[in-house]
């Protein structure tokens, strides 16, 4: 359902005069001008997509399309492929989307861009859109809770995309939440191979700083330490930590395999990417643009999904190469760590989530 388009904001007055701004730490922020966004009235409200050559999709619209993610990253690369140059070719140029790949700072930055307009598409987790906006739909980001992407799909269609779920949140916030793609899974580094909770008893983990992730692995048998990302490398090698977890590509990238013997596919939490759209941007559209660039991006997360897994598994590979032993996901009882978690689940679902675990795991 549409919401109301609103009046003059920094993002109208940023697009419409071509300004740059500051982002973050002191980095510019992108101008440009949405086209589709309407004429300026006498009034300085913004008059929605009512143009005429807006309607009719003959209006030239310039995206900036952000992503926390370097170009060479294979997400950036798969969106490159699968939604800009299809949106470019489909329209002959008439809508050009003009890429921001790690330019703009951190997620905190980005997400500010959006919801400023100065990012007119952003993809993100939802493990960021809950931590900045609500921490009750963080299920869609906690250790296992999402079996694979089909799953998460469906939770997706049944309680995140509905203005009753997170979107009405984001929408409140002046950022549409669209479909979702396949990042890695998140899995378990250690010095031992990793099949059941019996392999992590009293290990020291090392997580991220979300309480969630925390509650799951405390109740799985873990010693959680907090360390900072950059100091992930000496933690490991000097042996403040035992373990961490992270994605195959987190694993190759920081060069774990120097300080950790195993990689073992737990697929503990699914990372996914949603595209994100500005509202007064997207209202701003003409019908046959909304109805282009959204059924693109529907397409475009099939296809970005299935060359993010390709990646994956030639990672495995040099994985094994640099001699770290790769344990299969078919060699983990994922069920096992579902069913020794599942009192912290639980708990997480009564005082956190908006929804309650059964729920979610049904949807499975």
């Amino acid at each position: 359902m549409a919401r109301d388009s609103k009046p003059t904001t920094r993002r109208s007055v940023l697009k419409k005069g071509g300004i740059a701004v500051g982002i973050g730490m002191g980095l510019a922020g992108c101008s440009g001008n949405s086209g589709g966004g309407g004429a300026e009235t006498d009034s300085g409200s913004t008059n929605s997509g009512a143009t005429t050559s807006a309607d009719n999709g003959s209006e030239e619209v310039d995206i900036t399309f952000a992503t926390t993610q370097p170009p060479e990253n294979v997400s950036v690369q798969a969106a490159q492929e699968h939604f800009i140059d299809v949106i470019e070719e489909e329209t002959g140029g008439r809508i050009s989307v003009s890429l921001e790949a790690a330019t703009l700072g951190g997620t905190e930055d980005n997400l500010d861009a959006l919801e400023a307009g100065t990012v007119d598409i952003l993809h993100e987790s939802p493990t960021a859109l809950s931590q900045r906006f609500a921490s009750e739909y963080s299920f869609a980001g906690d250790p296992f809770v999402i079996e694979d992407m089909e799953h998460y799909s469906a939770v997706n269609e049944e309680y995140l995309k509905p203005e009753d779920g997170l979107n009405g949140i984001l929408l409140d916030n002046g950022i549409r939440l669209g479909d979702a793609f396949y990042v890695g899974n998140r899995s378990f580094t250690s010095n031992t191979s990793v099949t059941s909770p019996e392999d992590v008893q009293g290990l020291k983990l090392r997580l991220p700083q979300y309480d969630t992730w925390t509650s799951v692995w405390d109740e799985i048998g873990a010693d959680v330490t907090p360390v900072a990302y950059d100091e992930l490398y000496s933690a490991l090698q000097t042996g403040v930590v035992d373990a961490s977890e992270g994605p195959i590509s987190q694993f190759l990238a920081v060069s774990l395999y120097e300080v950790q013997t195993h990689f073992s596919v737990t697929s503990h939490l699914l990372d996914t990417k949603h595209f994100l759209y500005n509202e007064e941007f997207y209202q701003g559209l003409s019908d046959s643009d909304v109805e282009l660039i959204t059924s693109t991006a529907a397409d475009a997360v099939q296809g970005m999904t299935e060359d993010i897994k390709s990646r994956e598994e030639e990672l495995y590979a040099q994985a094994e190469e640099e001699g770290t032993t790769v344990v299969p996901a078919e060699d983990v009882d994922r069920a096992a760590f579902v069913e020794a978690g599942q009192p912290a689940l639980e708990e997480l679902s009564e005082s956190k989530w908006a929804v309650s675990i059964s729920d979610v795991q049904d949807l499975a």
